[in-house]
């Protein structure tokens, strides 16, 4: 949509700064796309609650924050960029504080992994680290990479979820316990979790199945950091690789077509992910 059809549509009120300076206002009813010849600034906004975009060819600024559109028009160059600058410091406080949180958690779950090691013999390390990998590529929410991050320290280490929700709030506590299977599964596999394998699988297809499509994306990163390495680790040692799991290959599909199923069912489904898309080409080409 062009800036201007964007004004007449979606503005009802006009306000003159002087300078040259218009303000238009409205309240659209749904959330507007980047208008033509206008640039998104990602790292300002904050979805869906915010939005900004800025324009060098018409010297103006867009934003959409909590559902109201405002569109500054005919600013000059200079006012042009110290608003831009005074954006940048208003809201870009928020990417510095995550990427502090982020490197803390980090070292928090190197610490609390450092003596555990994937079946291919890496350091465990990089397994969060890859499923908050692929978070940050899908755009999410800080909250749920610092999950991606934290998603196996409960079932792995002596960590609880009263600690996670001390240290990194509700919400990344909320998010860690909902990919997290329950202690009493937990602790019915004693020393032998191939006993309890099926009954661990049947319940997070369950629970997943149920969950809101953040909950749902951050499973899907997990189960495709996990198939990633699979592949590369069957290329590398061949099918006998398959004899390192608590489950044999073909509970294995069984499991990965049900996750790929969940994903894909139902009003929160998260089919039009990047991860969803490269999970699927990951399990047709295993299975």
């Amino acid at each position: 949509m062009k800036i201007r059809e964007l004004i007449i549509q979606h503005c009802d009120n006009t306000e003159n700064k002087g300078n040259g300076l218009l303000i238009h206002t409205g309240h659209p009813a749904e959330p507007i796309e980047t208008p033509e010849l206008f640039s998104y600034l990602d790292f300002l906004s904050d979805e869906p609650s915010r939005k900004i975009w800025y324009s060098d060819d018409y010297r103006m600024i867009v934003t959409e924050i909590d559902g109201e559109l405002t569109v500054y028009e005919h600013v000059r160059l200079s006012n042009y960029r110290i608003q831009l600058l005074d954006l940048r410091e208003k809201y870009g406080e928020k990417e510095e504080k995550d990427l502090t949180e982020l490197a803390d958690i980090f070292s928090f779950v190197s610490y609390e992994h450092r003596n555990s090691t994937r079946k291919s013999g890496v350091p465990y390390i990089t397994h969060p680290m890859d499923v908050a990998s692929i978070l940050i590529k899908e755009n999410a929410p800080s909250e749920l990479i610092f999950a991606g991050l934290l998603h196996d320290i409960v079932e792995d280490t002596e960590v609880n979820i009263v600690t996670i929700r001390r240290r990194y709030g509700p919400v990344v506590g909320d998010y860690v316990e909902a990919v997290t299977e329950p202690e009493e599964l937990r602790q019915a596999a004693g020393g032998d979790r191939a006993q309890t394998w099926k009954e661990r699988k049947e319940y997070t297809i369950k629970r997943i199945s149920r969950a809101n499509s953040e909950i749902r994306l951050l499973a899907c990163a997990d189960k495709l950091a996990n198939i990633r390495d699979l592949i590369s680790d069957i290329k590398q040692e061949g099918e006998e690789f398959w004899d390192k799991f608590n489950a044999p290959k073909s509970e294995q599909e069984w499991y990965y077509r049900s996750m790929l199923e969940v994903f894909a069912t139902g009003p929160q489904n998260i089919t039009d992910t990047r991860a969803y898309r490269d999970y699927k080409d990951c399990v047709d080409e295993l299975f």
